[in-house]
This record gives structure tokens, C-alpha cells and sequence, in this order.
């Protein structure tokens, strides 16, 4: 659960995802009659079928911190920021087009492997790129259904899992569901306890890759638009424009 939902983070930002819904309860005790585990798959299901959503928070990637904030629908709209020890960069997509505002050294990473990767980095830093479509660097970085797909991929992740006491994320009360594994790491889902049960927060502490996202701004229109054109650099044609 999520040990895969930062392994799905990860792989998308390195270049540079049941039964019915239920409306939750408002009662002192809810989901009363429900286990926490199937509370978990209701949880995954209503999170993947929300139109769009915002997940902001800090990951472990390969040994590094990563923080992400992005904001995505199904129509793979998106807009965000992601940062790392290796740089950070800003993300925009819309219609088929991904845009990329890096710092310089987020763009010597790219470039890493390139002829003159470090002139190249100097001068894109700060600039947005056009990157082409296909590219394989960037699929799936604004997938929303793909990103929760990983969500669920291992059902095992979140068998055996039990309640606590309700809580409050960002205002809102959310049910704590954990599961303990052996080695020494916990993973903690927060499910809404009022409305549809979205995710509110994961959390995973202990073991290697610890990290916590946030989950906001279900159903929320997502507001991506291109940079204007004369700020914009074609990607397919960097190397000419740097050279």
C-alpha cells in the first residue's frame, strides 16, 4: 500500500498509481460492523473512482527525500512541484503536452548520460520545456488512475489491518486503519469518516523507505495551463537551442 504508492512516485518523477463505496458514518463509532480491512478496500476504491485530488508529501526515493505536491484529475491534468536533494522542477500538463521548469541541478540529472549535459543544464535552468509526447522519462507523472492503480496492485498490503481511535487530518475526521509488519515498519491509512471514504493521509514509518502523503481537494477542478509560448522551449529541439 504504501511501500507501492512511493515506488509509483518515484518512478514517475525520476526523470528529470472492490466493493461499492460507502458514505461513512458521522457516529462516534464508525464503520461500526465494518473490518478494517474491507473499511481499507472501500477506502482505495472511492479514492481511485474521485474525479481529481491533491497528494502533497515527503518520501524516501533511493535513499534521498523527495516532496511532492501535485494536483491531478482523470483527464491527466496536472500541476505540481516536486523536490529533491538532486533538484526540483515544476510539472504541468494538459491536452498532450507535459511542461518542466527545472533548476540546474535537476537538469544535470537528466542530462547526466548526455554529451555536454552540464552546458545543457546551465541553460535550460529555470525554463520551461516541452517535453514530447511519448516521452519515456515522463510517463505516467500525471496518471492519476495509473498512480492509484499501484495503490492496489498488492491486496496484501493491507490485510490484517486493525482501527483506532478517530482522529482529524487537516481538519477533517478520519479513522486511523494500521498494520504492523515485521520488519519494524508500520503503515497507517487515515479514511474519512464523514462523506465518501477517501483517503486522507498514508503514512509509513520505520523500515527503509518512510514517508507520509497527504491526500486533498477531492473533486476539485484542476487548474492546468500552459506557460506562454514565448517562454517555452521545445524539447525535441533543446540541443539546437542550447548548443
Amino acid at each position: 500500500m504504501s511501500r507501492t504508492l512511493a515506488a509509483s512516485v518515484v518512478c514517475a518523477m525520476t526523470a528529470v498509481g472492490v466493493a461499492g463505496c460507502s458514505d461513512g458514518g458521522s457516529s462516534d463509532k464508525p464503520f461500526e460492523g465494518k473490518s478494517a480491512d474491507r473499511v481499507a478496500a472501500e477506502a482505495v476504491t472511492a479514492t481511485r473512482n474521485a474525479t481529481s485530488l491533491r497528494m502533497a508529501g515527503k518520501l524516501s526515493a533511493q535513499g534521498q527525500p523527495l516532496t511532492v505536491d501535485f494536483r491531478v484529475d482523470t483527464q491527466k491534468n496536472c500541476k505540481g512541484r516536486m523536490a529533491m536533494d538532486s533538484g526540483s522542477a515544476d510539472v504541468i500538463h494538459t491536452g498532450q503536452t507535459t511542461y518542466i521548469k527545472g533548476d540546474e541541478k535537476f537538469w544535470a540529472g537528466a542530462a547526466r548520460d548526455s554529451a555536454g549535459g552540464g552546458k545543457q543544464a546551465r541553460a535550460l535552468s529555470g525554463r520551461w520545456v516541452k517535453v514530447p509526447v511519448g516521452d519515456s522519462r515522463t510517463t505516467g507523472m500525471c496518471d492519476k488512475q495509473g498512480f492509484l492503480a499501484d495503490l492496489d496492485s498488492d491486496k496484501s498490503e493491507r490485510k490484517g489491518m486493525t482501527k483506532g481511535d478517530v482522529t482529524t487530518v487537516d481538519g477533517r475526521k478520519a479513522i486511523p486503519l494500521r498494520k504492523k509488519k515485521g520488519s519494524g515498519e508500520t503503515i497507517t491509512m487515515y479514511v474519512a469518516t464523514e462523506g465518501k471514504p477517501y483517503i486522507l493521509k498514508l503514512d509509513q514509518s520505520g523500515g527503509r523507505s518512510p514517508g507520509t502523503v497527504v491526500f486533498s481537494d477531492y473533486g476539485k477542478p484542476v487548474k492546468a495551463t500552459p506557460p506562454p509560448a514565448g517562454k517555452v522551449i521545445d524539447g525535441t529541439k533543446a540541443d539546437k537551442t542550447v548548443s
